[in-house]
This record gives C-alpha cells, structure tokens and sequence, in this order.
C-alpha cells in the first residue's frame, strides 16, 4: 500500500492510502478529492500537479510539463508521494 499527501488541495491537507493501481486522478476521486480534469488522456492539461517528493510512473501525454509537473490523469504512483497545486 501507497501513501498519497495531497497538500492543500480542497483546502486542506490529507493522506491517502491506495494500492497504485490506477492514476492519481482515479485515486483521488475514489477519496472524495475533487480536482479539475477534463479528457482523462493527457490532452487537455487541467489536471497538472506538482509532484513534490516521491516517485511515479507517468504515461505519455501531449501536454508540456515543467520540471516537478505531472498529469494526474496519465501518473502512477510507484513510491508514497506528496502531491500540490500548480502555482499559477
């Protein structure tokens, strides 16, 4: 079992406990965490997050990601991570 530290997101800030079986994003609506998403394929974008400590398996998408950006659409976690919003 995997640790997700989402940090402040909904106004808070919480651990998740998953398996890593299914993207973040799945992760965290199974959680009751609501993040804004929209295509589910890596296309669209709305759904960056910072990684900010750990390790995931990212999937290839179409959207440019800075350094410490990814997709939690297109990401697994592989190791417990902490994840933020993007600064914008």
């Amino acid at each position: 079992m995997l640790k997700i530290d989402v940090d402040n997101i909904n106004g808070k800030t919480e651990s998740l406990y998953v398996y890593g079986e299914q993207s973040i994003l799945t992760e965290l609506e199974e959680h009751n965490v609501i993040l804004n998403h929209s295509c589910r394929q890596g296309h669209c974008g709305s759904c960056i997050l910072l990684l900010l400590s750990g390790d995931v398996d990212h999937q290839e998408c179409l959207v440019p990601l800075s350094n410490g950006e990814i997709l939690a659409c297109r990401a697994k976690p592989v190791t417990d991570i902490k994840i933020g919003l993007r600064d914008f």
